[in-house]
């Protein structure tokens, strides 16, 4: 089988929601061409989209490093880059305990770094505030906080960063 038919059975299985199924058409087509940038690409989305980030970023930067004229290929990868830092750097500052103020400033370069690569996330703004706020540096955080509200947001999310930009203007009132 040609690896085209191998991607239209994957297609159809993600038409379908069947996502394990998908990946394994995506392999398959792999298989037979294992240096088409495209598949590595696609394949990526749907390993990102079924929760395997190894998976998504390796494939990622297989496509990236195949075809680097491609924009698209860089901002996948760039993006999936973003959401690995930003999950090291939270499990950084929850594991930290008491001791958070110590995790915060590495956690903070790796979120900083998130949010460069992703300037979209709000997942990585949000936990860069944190990160600020952990090292009372509360102007900054104030500041992250105010560029993820000018991000589209649900309505929970603006309530939560309006509830999080008013503490931090209690905070920047207490230490002044």
């Amino acid at each position: 089988m040609k690896a085209e038919d191998y991607l239209q059975r994957a297609y159809r299985s993600i038409y379908e929601n069947d996502f394990a199924q998908a990946l394994s058409w995506f392999e398959r087509a792999l298989d037979v061409q294992p240096d088409h940038a495209d598949i590595h690409y696609r394949y990526s989305i749907t390993c990102a989209r079924s929760g395997q980030l190894d998976k998504a970023l390796q494939h990622a930067r297989l496509a990236a490093a195949l075809e680097p004229a491609q924009d698209e290929y860089k901002l996948h990868y760039d993006r999936l880059q973003s959401m690995e830092l930003t999950q090291m750097a939270r499990r950084q500052l929850e594991k930290a305990g008491n001791k958070r103020k110590s995790a915060a400033e590495p956690a903070a370069r790796m979120l900083k770094r998130a949010v460069e690569l992703d300037p979209l996330s709000l997942d990585a703004q949000v936990w860069l505030a944190i990160a600020y706020g952990e090292l009372e540096c509360y102007e900054l955080a104030l500041q992250v906080v105010r560029d993820a509200s000018a991000l589209p947001l649900d309505a929970g999310a603006a309530g939560q960063l309006k509830e999080m930009e008013q503490r931090l203007k209690h905070q920047i009132k207490q230490s002044s």
